[in-house]
């Protein structure tokens, strides 16, 4: 690996670092004042380094905070858009992967992270989609790339590359993600906020770096597609006594436990720790 490619992937995990900790919740104010006066001078630089255009968005990142005054006004604006219901755009991004909280990708992103060797914090009380918590793993994945020439750790591949995760997840979840917080704001006149701002940084960012390490067969794009046109047909009038009875013939046929379906589908998770009444507590 020349030095040209290691500072730039040491640059990549840097922002992606830095991305994480801006979208977690700013409790400390510390972190509110580092994302006012440290971060945008950070992304300015990050952005130069890796050559992503993203002037217009972080002006705006810059006028919101302006515009927000104390540390009390971010922290307050975060809960509404992120924690209070009806939340304005979901921090749990597999909401948008899987239509439900705790789903497959939940599962799938757990395992990404356990063939790397990362393990739960004890502190952290969120599940496995929440954005801070990909972004990180993201850069600590840029990191890990850059120390080891080749991306190979004692002579072994990595067993997750940073580019395949980002096309594998937050290249899936993250135009939603603008399109939820720009549709919250616009039609009610308000002023940008700057976790749109971000949005739009990250999204530049993960349309950049993702790396599709194959192209999808044509029967996994077939049933993608499949999936989202029932997601979009169901979402609006939600799941009804016939849907369910459908559903339990299909799981017992395949021999699949059906005894979570009567339980309420916030309560679901609970025997694994997590449920979607539960607000995030991101370290």
């Amino acid at each position: 690996m020349d030095a040209r490619s290691h500072s730039e992937l040491s640059a990549r995990a840097d922002l992606y670092l830095c991305l994480s900790r801006a979208f977690m919740t700013p409790r400390d104010p510390a972190l509110a004042q580092a994302m006012r006066e440290v971060l945008p001078e950070d992304l300015d630089d990050l952005a130069a380094q890796l050559d992503l255009d993203i002037a217009a968005p972080l002006e705006a990142y810059r006028a919101a905070m302006r515009r927000l005054g104390d540390p009390l006004a971010l922290l307050q604006l975060y809960s509404a858009t992120f924690l209070a219901p009806p939340t304005v755009a979901s921090i749990n991004a597999g909401r948008y992967l899987d239509g439900a909280l705790n789903g497959g990708s939940v599962r799938a992103m757990e395992e990404a992270y356990r063939l790397c060797g990362v393990e739960r914090d004890e502190g952290f009380h969120d599940l496995a989609d929440h954005v801070c918590v990909q972004l990180e793993f993201v850069g600590r994945l840029y990191a890990a790339e850059a120390r080891w020439p080749g991306g190979e750790a004692d002579g072994e591949p990595l067993p997750v590359a940073a580019g395949a995760f980002l096309a594998a997840y937050p290249m899936r979840w993250v135009d939603r993600f603008c399109a939820d917080l720009e549709s919250a704001w616009s039609p009610r006149e308000l002023p940008p906020s700057p976790y749109l701002a971000l949005a739009r940084i990250l999204r530049q960012a993960v349309v950049c770096h993702s790396v599709v390490p194959h192209a999808c067969p044509s029967s996994a794009v077939r049933r993608q597609a499949a999936i989202d046109r029932a997601r979009a047909k169901y979402a609006g009038r939600g799941i009804t006594h016939e849907d369910m009875a459908r559903i339990r013939q299909k799981l017992e046929a395949r021999g699949l436990s059906t005894g979570h379906l009567p339980a309420p589908p916030g309560l679901r998770g609970e025997p694994m720790g997590a449920a979607s009444e539960r607000l995030p507590d991101v370290r």
